[in-house]
């Protein structure tokens, strides 16, 4: 492999703003470990070296952030949290790192509901983009494709082009060639928390990990 093309920042962008519907609660706020789902991420994608982690909060967006605590993220409020999903919150967050005006290679896109993510798959992903930091750079396990991935600054205008009714599926598919993969050995790239029992079992899959 050669060596990285520069050495820019990346940055994380987490869609925290859900309502949790499928849970009955918000995920964000459920435990993990020593800290909420939400505050797991956010440490995990700080520990792996993204810098800033800019965490998007929506709904109950005053107790998530009181949540936090002292966790490594820089809160973002996005007040369309339900028009766009997802992307809105992606926009929103992007918005912000361009008001910063720093010279990003890219961002992570991640998800808010994935505390099993290991930090040795982040670090993979980031490693990747570091030396391809124009290219979108996913996580691979087995042939499928997952979260969370890179996003280089190059296709940020596109972004924040798409309206509520699209998705980044669309910048994704025009990429065709350019995205890259880091092949990974876990299925939690694929995985996400939406009810009960998926809290319960990578829960429990987490606190047997640790053994």
């Amino acid at each position: 492999m050669t060596e990285p093309v520069q050495a820019q920042a990346i940055a994380a962008v987490v869609a925290a703003a859900g309502r949790s519907t499928r849970m009955g609660e918000p995920k964000q706020l459920m435990a993990w470990g020593e800290r909420t789902i939400l505050g797991t991420v956010v440490a995990n994608l700080a520990a792996a070296g993204a810098v800033p982690v800019i965490c998007v909060v929506g709904h109950r967006a005053e107790e998530i952030t009181a949540a936090l605590g002292d966790a490594p993220a820089e809160v973002v409020v996005n007040p369309n949290y339900l028009q766009g999903e997802m992307l809105s919150s992606y926009q929103a967050g992007v918005r912000r790192l361009l008001e910063q005006g720093r010279d990003y290679a890219g961002t992570l896109l991640a998800l808010g509901d994935q505390p099993h993510v290991p930090v040795s798959v982040l670090q993979a992903v980031l490693a990747q983009a570091r030396h391809t930091p124009d290219n979108i750079v996913m996580p691979r396990y087995q042939g499928r494709r997952g979260h969370p991935f890179y996003f280089p600054r190059r296709l940020w205008p596109a972004m924040l082009a798409l309206g509520h009714d699209e998705t980044l599926r669309a910048i994704v598919r025009g990429a065709g060639e350019v995205i890259q993969y880091a092949e990974v050995e876990t299925d939690a790239i694929l995985r996400d928390i939406d009810t009960p029992s998926d809290y319960r079992q990578l829960a429990g899959n987490d606190r047997a990990n640790d053994v």
